[in-house]
């Protein structure tokens, strides 16, 4: 298999979170194509795990889909700020709990196809109870599951999205 050689790449619109480019990229057969590519600030998520096992999942609206998701908790890592440090302030942001012990389990790419967003996945352990302080935005309910409940919940399809998805059943296979 040859080399792909990118020849440059284009920022066709930045959004608010995304820039969308175009890549113009020489095929190892040496055709030239367009590719598109959304490129993604960063983002990490987090499985926190109660005292009795059971991991909370938050409840929320998400515009790509117009409807509520069950998800892990994320969120977009801010300038300057590591994935860790992003989990421990959005874990107890969007739960209400803040974590004794923080400890990374994977690493995702969502959208491999036409996305370079990459979302470190952490497991959060010894919570304590404290409050929840949502972004003005957001309106999240919670919902605490036993492990087997989260995957029922994954092949039955009330959880869809990827990273919720690849970090419970990575999570499982540690227990």
């Amino acid at each position: 298999m040859g080399d792909y050689k990118k020849i440059r790449q284009e920022l066709m619109y930045q959004g608010k979170v995304v820039g969308f480019y175009k890549d113009i990229l020489e095929l190892p057969n040496g055709q030239v194509v367009e590719w598109d590519l959304i490129k993604h600030p960063g983002a990490a998520a987090i499985i926190p795990v109660l005292p009795d096992g059971r991991i909370i999942l938050v409840y929320q609206y998400r515009n790509a889909l117009d409807y509520k998701t069950y998800e892990i908790p994320a969120g977009g890592i801010e300038k300057g700020e590591t994935a860790l440090e992003c989990v421990t302030r959005e874990v107890e942001e969007e739960t209400g709990y803040k974590a004794g012990q923080i400890d990374f389990l994977i690493k995702v790419i969502t959208a491999i196809g036409f996305c370079d967003e990459m979302i470190p996945i952490f497991v959060a352990k010894d919570l304590v109870k404290t409050k929840q302080n949502l972004d003005p935005e957001e309106e999240i309910d919670l919902l605490a599951v036993t492990m087997e409940e989260a995957v029922d919940m994954i092949l039955n399809g009330q959880i869809i999205d990827a990273k919720s998805i690849s970090g419970i059943l990575a999570y499982k296979a540690t227990l």
